[in-house]
């Protein structure tokens, strides 16, 4: 467990505050005033033990998702244990918040405590932004929460931060769907069994559809890695998607087999082309409201839908291959939890980060969130729950994390490469652009907004 180092009692305080016996020969009336005075400075002595700690998250602690409410009950077990420190959760939006927190170090007006996107985690690190945190661990802490994502934040035995909602991308379907459709999850290896998967999963009814065999965000805001990237991806060699300081590298074949591959799902009508439009948000709505059989997303959402949709036997599958030896690669991605430099605060605020990923936060997290374990003893002490049925799609997503995860380069700003990829896309299907030269342009565009 993350250590903590001890704290005084408000009791304790208030039993000094007051002072011992009273002698026998005070007044009635002078034990009165000085009682009253006390009771009037109580409230100014609380005031002056409590440390209140600045928290940006992209997940409302008041809110109504399965995340939402472990963090809202993880931040009031903390502060039962810890009277002596309030959490204030200021609510922001998921893909401007690591920007916006840059700027806020910059200008001495960063919050106490910050969830980083994975994306720009090596770059935010390199910033000088994030506090060393690693006197808030054990050795045996550090060990037991060793994972790629937990390893990128640790830098030259300085700790920046930990992970939270461990995932990984792939593709999300209700088993009751595959099974009306006589679909075999198992069986989804390659790109033209996910092709024929998505035509009989698609449900018409006339010339109209009832339930689409495979939607997509291909918006411009709060999207999900898709389709193209994995092609990208995989088997990149020596022309990788994103070379070592992040350098774009898509209008290549992968790349052309990729955007063809999505834009081809949308003509042939099992991928609605109003996805085009859609956040990731409005994605997962679409699914929960059963109008998509399959969707391209986030392992960790599958507990929210679960939820939202009334059904438990959620199925998440690795996004298939080429060959069908080995699934494409795919991003891993988390929220590394960290805490600002120029904070008055670091030791409360690394003792809330430390306690975000306790054993007993990480099997809340695990039971109630929907989150892949962060600490290996986690994941054993949960293994019946982790093979049950309802929560099978926890172990897929951990194998493929292992066999197929993708992290980007260390210290590499990657931002924005999902929305130049999803332009692209969008410019073939709406404006009939040479599936090259959108890829090109993209690729342009990125490069030169992160100044290659």
């Amino acid at each position: 467990m993350a250590s903590m180092p001890p704290h005084r009692g408000h009791q304790a305080h208030f039993a000094e505050f007051l002072g011992g016996e009273t002698e026998m020969n005070r007044t009635i009336g002078l034990r009165g005033i000085l009682g009253a005075a006390a009771l009037a400075l109580m409230p100014m002595a609380l005031h002056a033990e409590q440390t209140t700690i600045r928290m940006w998250t992209f997940l409302n602690p008041e809110g109504s998702t399965v995340r939402e409410k472990v963090l809202g009950k993880l931040i009031s077990n903390f502060e039962a244990s810890h009277p002596d420190i309030r959490v204030r959760t200021e609510q922001q939006v998921w893909d401007q918040m690591t920007p916006k927190f840059m700027a806020a170090s910059g200008a001495g007006s960063a919050p106490d405590v910050i969830w980083v996107n994975s994306d720009l985690l090596g770059v935010v690190i390199n910033s000088g932004a994030l506090a060393d945190i690693g006197s808030a661990f054990t050795a045996e802490d550090l060990a037991d929460l060793d994972n790629p994502l937990v390893q990128s934040a640790m830098v030259e035995g300085k700790v920046y931060g930990v992970g939270q909602s461990y995932m990984i991308f792939g593709l999300i379907a209700r088993q009751k769907f595959l099974d009306e459709a006589g679909v075999d999850a198992a069986a989804i290896r390659t790109w033209a069994d996910l092709d024929a998967a998505a035509k009989k999963l698609t449900k018409r009814s006339g010339n109209s559809v009832e339930r689409w065999g495979l939607c997509q965000d291909l918006g411009m805001t709060k999207i999900d890695p898709g389709l193209l990237l994995a092609h990208l991806l995989t088997n990149d060699g020596d022309r990788p998607a994103f070379g070592q300081t992040g350098r774009a590298d898509w209008s290549n074949d992968r790349g052309l087999a990729g955007i063809r591959h999505v834009t081809s799902l949308i003509e042939e009508g099992v991928s609605p082309r109003e996805g085009l439009n859609w956040t990731n948000d409005e994605m997962y709505d679409q699914f929960s409201a059963g109008r998509c059989a399959m969707i391209t997303g986030a392992s960790v959402r599958i507990g929210s839908l679960q939820k939202a949709t009334g059904d438990d036997d959620i199925a998440f599958i690795p996004y298939p291959s080429d060959d069908g030896a080995a699934p494409s690669r795919q991003a891993i991605s988390n929220w590394t939890t960290s805490v600002w430099e120029g904070s008055k605060h670091k030791e409360a605020a690394a003792q809330f980060v430390a306690y975000l990923v306790s054993p007993e936060a990480d099997a809340l997290w695990v039971t109630e969130g929907g989150t892949l374990p962060a600490r290996a003893s986690t994941a054993r002490k949960l293994a019946q729950f982790l093979d049950k049925p309802t929560h099978r799609y926890m172990r897929a997503a951990g194998d493929y994390i292992r066999s197929s995860g993708w992290v980007p380069p260390f210290g590499a700003d990657i931002s924005g490469y999902r929305d130049d990829m999803n332009r692209a896309i969008q410019q073939v299907v709406m404006n009939g652009t040479d599936p090259k030269q959108a890829l090109e342009q993209a690729e342009q565009a990125y490069n030169a907004r992160h100044g290659y």
